[in-house]
C-alpha cells in the first residue's frame, strides 16, 4: 500500500471514530428525561437560576422561571437525588450537605419540578417537588391539580365532577372529549362555614397538546383561597 493510500485510510477511521464518538454523545443526550421546572410565588430576592448535581457531577442548569414553567432541559436516567445550588462549584469543591435536595425515580420518564421558598435553608433557600409527568401518568389533555390550602374544592370541570381535600392532587384526564371551551365551577369548602365559596366560573379552553398544572394556595381571611393555572406546551 502506497504512503499516500495509508494516510487516507488513517484519516477515514480517524473520521469514523469521531463521528461515532458524536453519534454515542448524542443518543446519551437523547436517553436524558426531558425536565421542567417553576419557582411560583417566588420573593423579589430569590435566586434566578439553579445548578442541578447527581453522584457529584452537575447534571443541569436552569433558569428558575416564576409565573410559567421553564426551558425544557434533562437528566440522566435511573434513580437520581438531585442537588440544587445557586452557582456552580469550584473545582475540587464539595456539594454542601445542606443542598437542597429531591428524589427522582427511576421509572418516571418525564419530570417536573416545583419550587418554593425555604428560608431556613442557608445554602439555598428553597425546597422542591417532584411531579411524576410521564406520559402514561400525566398525559396530554390533563390537569393536575395541586391544592396546598386547607379548604376543600368540589364542583365541576367540563364532564367530571371533582372532589379535592385539603392539601391533597389530583389528576383530571381530558375533562372534555373534544378540543375547546368547556365550563367550570368550583367552590372552596371552608372549615366552620356551611356555604361554600366561589372559587372558580369559568369557561377554559382544552387541547389534547397541552398539559395544564392548576395550584390552589390558601390566603389570608376572608379570601382564604386563590388558584393559578399553568400550561406546558412542547413537553
Amino acid at each position: 500500500m502506497k504512503t499516500q493510500d495509508k494516510k487516507m485510510v488513517r484519516l477515514i477511521l480517524l473520521l469514523s471514530g469521531l463521528l461515532s464518538a458524536i453519534g454515542l454523545a448524542q443518543e446519551a443526550e437523547n436517553k436524558g428525561r426531558p425536565v421542567k421546572l417553576m419557582y411560583y410565588l417566588a420573593p423579589a430576592d430569590a435566586p434566578s437560576e439553579a445548578y442541578l448535581y447527581a453522584g457529584g457531577k452537575q447534571v443541569a442548569q436552569t433558569e428558575l422561571t416564576r409565573t410559567n414553567f421553564s426551558e425544557t432541559f434533562k437528566i440522566p436516567q435511573g434513580d437520581l437525588l438531585l442537588r440544587f445550588l445557586s452557582s456552580p462549584l469550584a473545582e475540587g469543591q464539595r456539594l454542601p450537605k445542606r443542598a437542597p435536595l429531591v428524589r427522582i425515580p427511576e421509572k418516571w420518564q418525564k419530570v417536573l419540578l416545583l419550587v418554593f421558598e425555604d428560608p431556613k435553608n442557608r445554602v439555598m433557600p428553597i425546597r422542591i417537588q417532584a411531579i411524576n409527568a410521564s406520559d402514561r401518568h400525566f398525559g396530554l389533555g390533563s390537569i393536575y391539580m395541586m391544592n396546598f390550602s386547607e379548604a376543600g374544592v368540589v364542583g365541576s370541570i367540563g364532564d367530571k365532577h371533582l372532589k379535592l381535600k385539603p392539601k391533597s392532587l389530583k389528576i383530571v384526564k381530558n375533562p372534555v372529549q373534544k378540543n375547546g371551551y368547556y365550563p367550570v365551577k368550583l367552590n372552596a369548602v371552608i372549615r366552620g362555614e356551611k356555604k361554600p365559596r366561589r372559587l372558580v366560573k369559568q369557561m377554559w379552553s382544552h387541547s389534547d397538546r397541552i398539559r395544564n398544572v392548576l395550584f390552589i394556595m390558601p390566603k389570608p381571611a376572608p379570601q382564604h383561597t386563590t388558584y393559578y393555572c399553568a400550561p406546558i406546551r412542547d413537553f
